[in-house]
């Protein structure tokens, strides 16, 4: 996947980033396309097959939320290793010093399996998957964080303001691009008018990025990947990447307030995610620009009926 944030490593480099790890001789290098942020390898290399995960080079024009995306993503490895039973990826070897690369980067396992978007599961197999699924957020949920938001963006003391940040954070980094972010400006209206509904919210850790993309199914189990995304926050985040239409039926008023503004900052997100990686002939900016819209008209009006309902 072509993304102006990849960084163009070497042979030469890869080499002696597998002879630091001392993971032997390199004998081949294949592009992994799904990544659309980091560069991401798969490298065989002494008796073993691994994936090489590279942020992009400092310096490089990201968007806040996304500074140190790679770190983040090793912290929350080692947190859930920790701390649940949930699957994930193991670390082999991880570079933070910018001494072989401008970047930081680690190389992790190759799992085996297929991504579960290409698994073809059916019947009672899908239902198992899905109920694996449920309890891989709610162990994510179990972890109760002491502050909201991105840990890169530094911890607020409330999901209201967490999520202010958050969206703002976004429509500055438009500005920076020399673009408006009417999408940004909206939901930062309907954040501030359901302030008390936020306030309350507590705090644990959120995925927000767990669609069959990031999952590998094996004999029954799934193995979660790419947890750069992680914030702390409303678990109902997790029930948007997972019901990209509408609110779950059984959820209160306040919880279908909560979902809609979460489903509007993911449209806020790749409303501007396009600036940062993509140039407009790419495919992947269309898939931004189709994706903000469709999320965005499903979000906006639902969020004027309930604001509406709540006499607001």
């Amino acid at each position: 996947m072509t993304s102006k944030t990849k960084y163009p490593v070497t042979d030469e480099q890869i080499q002696a980033i597998f002879s630091a790890a001392g993971l032997g001789e390199v004998h081949s290098v294949k592009p992994m396309s799904d990544g659309w942020y980091n560069n991401v390898l798969g490298v065989v290399a002494g008796a073993g097959e691994y994936v090489l995960k590279i942020a992009p080079e400092p310096g490089v024009h990201v968007l806040t939320h996304e500074a140190d995306l790679l770190q983040q993503e090793l912290r929350f490895i080692a947190l859930l290793r920790d701390r649940t039973d949930v699957r994930v990826p193991e670390v082999y070897y991880s570079d933070l010093s910018k001494t072989l690369l401008p970047c930081d980067y680690f190389i992790m396992e190759k799992l085996d399996g297929v991504r579960l978007d290409k698994a073809g599961l059916k019947g009672e197999a899908r239902a198992r998957t899905d109920a694996q699924i449920e309890n891989i957020l709610a162990a994510f949920h179990g972890i109760v964080g002491e502050g909201f938001g991105y840990e890169q963006m530094g911890p607020a003391t409330n999901w209201h303001l967490a999520l202010r940040a958050m969206t703002q954070a976004l429509v500055d980094d438009c500005a920076a691009f020399g673009k408006r972010c009417p999408l940004g400006d909206r939901l930062l209206r309907y954040i501030d008018l359901h302030r008390e509904i936020l306030e309350p919210v507590p705090s644990v850790l959120v995925n927000f990025d767990l669609h069959a993309m990031n999952l590998f199914y094996k004999d029954g189990q799934l193995t979660v990947i790419d947890l750069e995304r992680c914030f702390w926050g409303d678990w109902v985040g997790d029930c948007v990447i997972r019901n990209m239409r509408r609110a779950p039926a059984a959820f209160s008023r306040e919880e279908k307030i909560r979902f809609y503004l979460l489903m509007g900052y993911l449209a806020v997100i790749m409303y501007t995610e396009k600036f940062s990686r993509y140039k407009p002939w790419n495919s992947t900016w269309w898939a931004d620009v189709i994706g903000s819209r469709f999320l965005w008209m499903n979000c906006y009006p639902a969020l004027k009926r309930l604001s509406k309902k709540a006499g607001k």
